[in-house]
């Protein structure tokens, strides 16, 4: 048999992945050398390749008989070592032992616990002292100090022995990240004390030393240039946002994604990941907004009254994180252990809504899916309409806003004066939180469905015409937005008439003004848009909302809420970068 050539050919299978074939070529050579050392070294390690770890430990045993001085093979048996630290009666139901038989066996097994470590450090230790410059005998020691269990504190030797062995080898990666990983857990500060120069506070509130967060990526980076695998890119790009360097972590990001094919699964996740530093790591922030948000949806169905305040809040929290604030700033700002608090805070959300209204998403819907109530009130307005001759342009739900509204609105939409003019028209019962309008029957014990049917006409010089129905809103406009209500009772061919007439009258006033059109939903969309748009800046010019007004939505209560409203609506507007 040729020893040297055999030797050859497993190094070459072993180098080039071909672990069965290696181990094929080991056996027979152990065949014919029972006895060799190196052999049965060789074979432990192409069975770690192949993932057969549980054959390992028996051959590392026959390894130690053979040369009882081979300190490699001293750490891997410590490595993989399966020490059992069960109790014979583990299987028992602990539910039904006595408080004092679990706590024995729990001391029992950590007292077998810390023998074995003990052991194992001894072990350890004097594979060191025959080979001090084995690498891989510091870091397993490291390890096995890290992890003992006695109520001493072990960290700095453990530290130590680690950065010993990437002394030895310190193009070693997984010395390298197992030292990254160490750090980033030990830069967590927990303390109560001041933070300081040396101190990073993340928007999440999350406290970090500094200097042990750089060190951990210098490590990280260390890893990825050697390696140049993902797991280590991403935690480096991880860092880098922690610390703020958010350029740098986009950079990052796109270096790992380089990396993978197209479709490749974990490319969604890391898109994600990546998305957190975007815009000067205001990425995050918009993250955890929508994710708060998302709560608000719910199961889809129409939300209680008993809902409503804590979805209010959940809207004020993720507007305070959009604006920059921390997690527990916005906490500090819309939550109150105060009841009286705690509803001025959500009257204001109310109002605030009415400004800042989402787009609407308009999308055609089936009439018959919504309660009947809805489209009774629909249906009487549509024959109105159709005698009028107004052209039906779609029945919609404006899905951007069941988020602020908690119910589900069937809207009907027309078209007259060649789209100059659009009529909408829907009904609602008073737990809408969208318009204040359940504020207002809440606090005078009113509940009614309301109706609503209006005219809108907008004009190329932001002047916005609405004439429509009374309603309970509480809310007065002022130009650019010349609202005109009128009774309830009001046939729709009265309040079209009312319409035309003030539109006639600026035109006339106004000659080069041109009405914009809108024939189809999507024209409505851009409509409602540009009304949100002209409201959106009128509430901000005024505040909100006018004292006059809050005095009608909050009656008798006005005392006990107003000042409180107003400080909250000033929070608010703070946040949405409004001069208040």
């Amino acid at each position: 048999m040729n020893t040297t050539r055999d030797t050859a050919h497993i190094n070459d299978a072993m180098q080039q992945g071909r672990f069965d074939e290696s181990l094929r070529l080991i056996d027979e050579s152990i065949a014919a050398q029972p006895d060799s050392a190196d052999l049965h070294w060789q074979r432990a390690n192409c069975l770690e390749q192949l993932g057969r770890l549980d054959e390992i430990r028996a051959e590392l045993d026959i390894v130690l008989s053979l040369k009882p001085d081979h300190a490699a093979a001293i750490v891997k048996r410590v490595q993989f070592n399966d020490a059992d630290f069960s109790d014979d009666d583990d299987e028992d139901d602990e539910e039904k032992l006595s408080e004092k038989e679990i706590e024995r066996r729990k001391a029992m097994r950590a007292a077998k616990a810390l023998q074995v470590s003990q052991q194992q450090e001894a072990e350890l230790r004097r594979a060191l002292e025959i080979d001090p410059m084995l690498a891989e005998g510091w870091s397993a020691l490291s390890q096995v100090m890290r992890h003992r269990d006695d109520g001493v504190d072990r960290e700095a030797e453990a530290v130590a022995l680690l950065d010993r062995a990437i002394e030895l080898e310190p193009d070693n990666t997984a010395f390298l990240e197992t030292r990254a990983s160490q750090r980033q857990t030990s830069a967590h500060r927990w303390d109560d004390g001041e933070d300081d120069a040396n101190t990073i506070r993340t928007w999440t509130g999350m406290r970090f030393w500094r200097i042990r967060l750089e060190d951990a990526l210098a490590d990280y980076e260390r890893v990825f240039a050697l390696s140049g695998e993902i797991r280590p890119g991403l935690r480096s790009a991880s860092l880098l946002h922690e610390l703020g360097r958010f350029g740098e972590a986009l950079a990052r990001y796109d270096e790992v994604l380089a990396k993978l094919s197209p479709d490749d699964p974990k490319r969604e996740y890391i898109v994600e990941q990546r998305a957190r530093s975007e815009n000067d790591g205001a990425g995050e922030r918009e993250q955890m907004a929508k994710l708060i948000e998302s709560g608000l949806l719910g199961d889809g169905k129409d939300r209680s009254l008993a809902d409503d305040m804590g979805a209010q809040m959940l809207r004020a929290m993720s507007h305070a994180m959009r604006s920059g604030k921390t997690v527990e700033q916005a906490l500090e700002a819309h939550v109150s252990e105060d009841p009286d608090t705690m509803m001025a805070n959500n009257i204001a959300m109310q109002i605030f809504n009415v400004a800042h209204e989402p787009p609407p998403q308009l999308e055609a819907v089936n009439a018959a899916e919504y309660p009947a109530y809805q489209r009774r009130h629909v249906d009487g307005i549509g024959r109105q309409a159709q005698a009028l001759k107004l052209r039906h342009v779609a029945d919609a739900e404006a899905r951007g806003l069941f988020m602020t509204m908690g119910q589900h609105v069937l809207l009907r939409f027309f078209a007259c004066d060649g789209g100059k003019t659009g009529v909408a028209t829907f009904a609602l019962k008073p737990k809408w939180p969208g318009w204040l309008g359940f504020l207002v029957l809440f606090l005078t014990g009113k509940w009614k469905v309301t109706g609503m049917v209006e005219c809108v006409t907008q004009f190329d010089d932001g002047t916005h015409f609405s004439t429509l129905h009374e309603s309970p809103s509480p809310f007065e406009y002022a130009d650019p937005i010349r609202a005109e209500q009128m009774p309830k009772n009001t046939p729709l061919a009265k309040l079209l008439e009312r319409h035309r007439a003030r539109v006639a009258a600026y035109r006339k006033e106004n000659p080069r003004a041109v009405a914009t059109t809108a024939n189809d939903l999507s024209g409505m969309e851009a409509r409602w848009i540009e009304g949100q748009r002209v409201k959106r800046d009128y509430r901000a010019s005024i505040g909100y909302a006018t004292d006059a007004e809050l005095k009608r939505m909050l009656g008798t209560h006005h005392g006990r809420f107003a000042e409180k409203v107003k400080a909250q609506l000033a929070i608010l507007a703070s946040e949405a970068g409004v001069a208040f």
